[in-house]
C-alpha cells in the first residue's frame, strides 16, 4: 500500500473516531441534561402521568319525616366524563378530535355528536374535566367501560345524585337539589365548593344547605398510560369525605297524603297544616306540582322552559307565595278587634240583614241576596252575614282592624324556615294617606275589609297560622318545617315573630263557639265528621281575573285541637262548597278512618333510636 493511501485511510479512521466520540459525547451531554439538570421537572411530569388526585364525593344528608319516614336521600349514578391528556401525549390528544372518536362515544354514550364535540374541544384548551352525561343507564355504562381503551380520556364516575322516593309528595317543601353554576361556583369558592357539587335551590333543600351538603374528601390514585385507575396511592391516608347533616322535619307523611289526596283534582292552590301547640307544619301542598326527581336526571333547557315560564309556574310554591284576599275567613279577625275593643257583644243585634246595607250613597250586599233577618255576633259569625259586618267595619275604624289583624299575624312574614316566603297587605291608615292623599280616603273601604275584600292580601301559610292562634287563645306560634338536625346540637327553632292576640277569656269563648256553630250548622258543614267537634270559617274571594278563590281554615278537635289546616282553591268558586269538603275528607281520613274505628288523631311523634339511625314504620 503505498504511504499516501495508508496516510489517508488513518485520517478517515480518525475522522470517524472523532465523530464517534462527539456523538458519544453529545448523547452523555444530552442525558446529563435530562437525568441532572431537568431531573426534578420530569420527575414531576412523570408523576402527574402516573398519579392523579381525585375527589372523593360527600353524599348529601338525608331528610325524614317527624316518624322517620324517607323523604329525600341520595343513590349512586354514573356519570361519564373527559379528562384531557397531557400534552405530551400528542398522538392520543389528536385522537380524541377525530370524527372517528367522536362518533364512537356518541354512539356509545348516546350524546349528539356536537355536544361531545364542543365538550372535548373545550375541556383540551381549558384543561378542566367534562361531563359528557349524567346518570347514565347501566346499559349506557357498561358499553363505554367495555370500550374505554379505544377511547383515551374518557371515563366512567360514579357520583351520589338527589333521590326523593315520595316523587311529587311535599315536593314545595322539600325543594330540589342542582348541580351549582359557573357564577354561583366563582361566589362560593371559598366555602368549599366544585364543579358539579349539588346546591339546595328551592324548600329545606335551600334553608338548610349549609347543614345538608357534606365536605368531600380525596386521593392519591394511580393510573396507566390510557389514564386508568390501576390502584390507590399508599403514600398518605385519603381524606375521607363528611357527609352532610341528617335533617327531621316536623311534617307527617300520613297527614301529607290525606292532603295531596284531597287536594289531587286542583290544578291552582294551596293547603298547610300546622300542629296549633308548637306551629309544626304538618303537611304542605301547592297545585300544580312537580316531581324534584326531574333535576337529579337532568332537565332539558325546554322543559325547564315549561316548569319556569309557563303559566301554570309549578315551581311557585302557593302555600308561602301566593297572596289571596281572605275573603270571610277575616271575619274572624274582625269579630276578636270588635269584642276586645267592646265595639259589640256577643249578643249584639245590629241592623237586621235584609239582603244588603245602605252606606255613604251605597248598597253593600250580603252573599245570601234574600238576607239573614236579625243575627246576634255568634250568630253572624256562623252564617258568615255580610251585612253584619259591615256595620261592624263602620263601627271599629281601621286602627284597631289593623292592629289585631297583625296580632294574628297578617301582613308580615310568618319566619317559617323556608325561602321566599311572601307578606301580604294589611293596609294602614299612612298606606291609604298615601294613595287617596291624607283623609281623602272613603271610610266604605272599612266596609269591605271588614268582610276580607279591598286591598287585604294573606297567604294560605298566614290563614294556617290564624286558625292556630284562634284555637290557643290567641297565643302565638312559630311555623317551621325542620324540627331536629342530627349532629348540630346549636340548631333551635326560633321563637314567633309575633305576640299573638290578647283577649279576654269571653272572647275566646263567643268567637269559639260562633266557629263550631259554622262547622255544625253554618255554611262550612261539608267539613263534618261524626262524633267530632270541627271549628272553621268558610271564605269566598271576589277575584277581578276570573271565577272566585275558595277558601276554608279550621281545627280540630274543637276542645283540644291537635291540627289547623287551611286551603285556598283558586277561580273555584265558593268555600263552603268547594275548599270545605276538601278539609273534611282530611279530617275523616285522620280521626274516623273507618266506619267502626274513632281515633283521636295526634301527630305522630319523633322517634330516634339509640344508635342515632332513624327508622320508619
Amino acid at each position: 500500500m503505498l504511504p499516501q493511501e495508508k496516510r489517508s485511510r488513518e485520517q478517515r479512521f480518525w475522522a470517524l473516531v472523532v465523530i464517534a466520540a462527539g456523538g458519544f459525547t453529545l448523547i452523555v451531554i444530552g442525558l446529563l441534561h435530562l437525568q441532572v439538570q431537568q431531573h426534578d421537572y420530569y420527575m414531576k411530569l412523570a408523576e402527574e402521568n402516573r398519579v392523579r388526585p381525585e375527589v372523593l364525593r360527600a353524599p348529601r344528608g338525608a331528610i325524614y319525616d317527624r316518624a322517620g319516614l324517607l323523604l329525600a336521600d341520595n343513590h349512586p349514578s354514573f356519570t361519564i366524563t373527559f379528562r384531557p391528556l397531557p400534552a405530551e401525549s400528542l398522538e392520543r390528544v389528536h385522537a380524541t378530535i377525530d370524527p372517528r372518536w367522536v362518533r364512537h362515544v356518541s354512539d356509545l354514550a348516546e350524546v349528539d355528536t356536537s355536544i361531545v364535540t364542543s365538550l372535548v374541544q373545550a375541556a383540551n384548551r381549558s384543561g378542566q374535566t367534562a361531563v359528557l352525561r349524567k346518570n347514565a343507564p347501566f346499559a349506557v355504562m357498561a358499553a363505554v367501560e367495555e370500550s374505554r381503551v379505544e377511547l383515551p380520556g374518557i371515563e366512567v364516575q360514579i357520583e351520589p345524585i338527589r333521590r326523593y322516593p315520595n316523587g311529587i309528595m311535599a315536593a314545595h317543601l322539600l325543594g330540589y337539589a342542582g348541580e351549582i353554576g359557573d357564577q354561583e361556583l366563582a361566589d362560593r369558592a371559598e366555602q368549599g365548593y366544585r364543579a358539579g357539587d349539588l346546591v339546595g335551590r328551592t324548600g329545606v333543600e335551600r334553608s338548610y344547605e349549609e347543614y345538608l351538603r357534606g365536605r368531600d374528601g380525596a386521593e392519591l390514585v394511580v393510573v396507566n398510560a390510557m389514564g386508568k385507575r390501576v390502584s390507590t396511592l399508599s403514600e398518605g391516608p385519603p381524606l375521607p369525605p363528611q357527609a352532610g347533616h341528617d335533617v327531621i322535619l316536623t311534617l307527617d307523611l300520613n297527614v301529607q297524603r290525606a292532603l295531596e289526596e284531597a287536594m289531587a283534582g286542583v290544578q291552582r292552590g294551596a293547603a298547610v297544616a300546622m300542629d296549633p301547640t308548637d306551629g309544626g307544619i304538618l303537611a304542605m301542598v301547592s297545585r300544580p306540582a312537580y316531581d324534584p326527581n326531574e333535576f337529579s336526571r337532568g332537565l332539558s333547557f325546554a322543559r325547564w322552559e315549561e316548569m319556569s315560564k309557563g303559566g301554570s309556574n309549578p315551581l311557585l310554591n302557593r302555600a308561602i307565595q301566593g297572596a289571596y284576599p281572605p275573603g270571610s275567613t277575616f271575619k274572624i279577625v274582625s269579630m276578636t278587634a270588635a269584642l276586645k275593643s267592646g265595639v259589640a257583644s256577643p249578643t249584639t243585634r245590629l241592623h237586621p240583614c235584609g239582603g244588603a246595607y245602605q252606606f255613604g250613597g251605597r248598597s253593600f250586599g250580603c252573599w245570601k241576596r234574600t238576607g239573614h233577618g236579625s243575627l246576634d255576633f255568634v250568630e253572624a259569625l256562623q252564617h258568615s252575614c255580610d251585612v253584619y259586618f259591615y256595620q261592624i267595619g263602620s263601627l271599629l275604624g281601621l286602627p284597631r282592624l289593623e292592629a289585631t289583624a297583625r296580632d294574628y299575624g297578617l301582613g308580615q312574614r310568618t319566619g317559617v324556615d323556608l325561602p321566599q316566603e311572601r307578606k301580604g297587605l294589611i293596609p294602614s291608615t299612612t298606606w291609604y294617606d298615601q294613595r287617596w292623599g291624607e283623609g281623602k280616603w272613603p271610610r266604605g273601604l272599612l266596609l269591605n275589609l271588614a268582610i276580607g275584600q279591598g286591598e287585604l292580601l294573606v297567604t294560605p301559610i298566614q290563614l294556617a297560622q290564624m286558625a292556630c292562634e284562634a284555637a290557643n287563645g290567641g297565643r302565638a306560634v312559630r311555623p317551621h318545617v325542620v324540627r331536629q338536625i342530627r349532629g348540630a346540637g346549636d340548631f333551635h327553632v326560633a321563637r314567633p315573630v309575633i305576640g299573638g292576640v290578647t283577649a279576654s277569656d269571653q272572647v275566646w269563648e263567643a268567637l269559639h263557639r260562633g266557629l263550631e256553630l259554622v262547622v255544625e250548622s253554618g255554611t262550612g258543614t261539608a267539613a263534618r265528621v261524626p262524633d267530632l267537634r270541627v271549628a272553621g270559617k268558610t271564605g269566598t274571594a271576589q277575584n277581578p281575573h276570573g271565577q272566585d278563590h275558595a277558601l276554608f281554615l279550621c281545627y280540630a278537635p274543637a276542645d283540644h285541637p291537635t291540627i289547623a289546616m287551611a286551603f285556598v282553591i283558586e277561580n273555584s268558586g265558593h268555600g263552603g262548597s268547594i275548599a270545605a269538603p276538601m278539609a273534611g275528607a282530611v279530617l275523616r281520613h285522620l280521626f274516623a278512618p273507618s266506619d267502626t274505628t274513632r281515633l283521636h288523631y295526634t301527630p305522630r311523634p319523633f322517634r330516634e333510636d339509640t344508635t342515632g339511625v332513624l327508622r320508619g314504620d
